[in-house]
């Protein structure tokens, strides 16, 4: 490993399941980490596209042995991890867990706004609103 540029591996934190990559491309996808951490297991949770330039992730494996697995493999590896090109810096999380704190609710597509125009303000009953959101309901069950 070259002694230019920051170390790959951090290892300051106790092992979790849950490992912090970062410099990881803009708007990396939940895929492309997938893809990354295959080798390893099967990831149950990810938190993705955090941090100021939206560069880190969180991944989350069910088991400690597969996160130390994959830390261990790109430690020692002279290949370093890499996503679309970019080497990513792996280290174990202060987390145990990943929590997504989203509610239902908060799923993209769950809020309609509806803009109609040329018509007055008392013309736009509750029965002509109903009519638009069953609407936008059929087309969605149409096209998806």
């Amino acid at each position: 490993m070259s002694t230019s540029g920051p170390p790959q591996f951090r290892y300051t934190q106790t092992p979790s399941k849950v490992l912090h990559l970062r410099n990881l491309p803009w708007e990396c996808s939940e895929e492309e980490l997938v893809e990354l951490c295959k080798p390893f297991g099967k990831i149950v949770n990810t938190k993705i596209n955090v941090g100021a330039n939206r560069n880190q992730a969180f991944v989350e494996f069910p088991d400690l042995n597969q996160a130390i697995q994959m830390v261990s493999y790109y430690a020692s590896s002279s290949e370093p991890a890499q996503v679309r090109g970019k080497t990513v810096y792996i280290q174990y999380s202060n987390r145990h867990e990943i929590v997504n704190n989203k509610s239902p609710g908060d799923n993209p597509g769950n809020v309609l706004l509806v803009t109609m125009e040329g018509v007055e303000a008392g013309d736009v009953s509750i029965d002509v609103i109903h009519l638009v959101s069953l609407l936008f309901q059929n087309l969605r069950t149409v096209f998806g």
